[in-house]
């Protein structure tokens, strides 16, 4: 009777590690449903009208010229005066198109705040991107060595979405554009 107690263990034992070298195995079954798109994509299949090796695109920054500051002052202004079209919403803030309302927040949390800013320098434009120190006040307190940032793109320069979204933030809105 023992040997038979030990060529049943065994062969429980031989069953259950044949199951776990199957379950564990890198090749899936043939007739299990799903595994056809995974197996193909392990193995590297073409996707017809894609080339491979190819790096991703870069965008360009447009080369614009330095912003004076009348001219970032203007758009700022602008921005922040609402009653804009919808191109000129795009031309004004940088990522105006992830949220068609972006524009719409801030113009509204700027009222809400009653910010004002005024550009007062121009910095070196950089990658695309230049500082402007500015005099800005909320709800008539001063902030202390504030900047605005725009950023270049078509149309000229955009003021930056961090400057916008923080305008945003500050009066409890949300947006699209603003998350992290």
């Amino acid at each position: 009777m023992n040997n038979r107690k030990f060529k049943t263990a065994a062969a429980v034992t031989a069953i259950a590690a044949a199951l776990g070298m199957s379950a564990c195995s890198s090749e899936p079954a043939a007739d299990e449903p799903g595994t056809s798109a995974g197996a193909e994509f392990e193995a590297g299949t073409k996707v017809e009208g894609t080339q491979e090796g190819a790096a991703p695109m870069t965008t360009t920054v447009p080369n614009l010229p330095a912003p004076t500051v009348e001219e970032l002052n203007a758009r700022l202004t602008k921005a922040m005066a609402g009653e804009l079209t919808d191109e000129e919403k795009a031309n004004l803030i940088e990522d105006a198109e992830r949220d068609p309302k972006l524009v719409d927040k801030f113009v509204e949390a700027a009222k809400k705040n009653n910010v004002e800013a005024e550009i007062t320098s121009v910095g070196t434009p950089a990658d695309g991107k230049v500082k402007a120190p500015a005099d800005v006040t909320i709800d008539g307190r001063p902030v202390e060595g504030a900047t605005v940032e725009f950023v270049a793109a078509d149309g000229g320069w955009r003021v930056s979405h961090v400057f916008t979204c923080n305008i945003v933030k500050a009066a409890e809105l949300d947006s699209a554009a603003c998350q992290e």
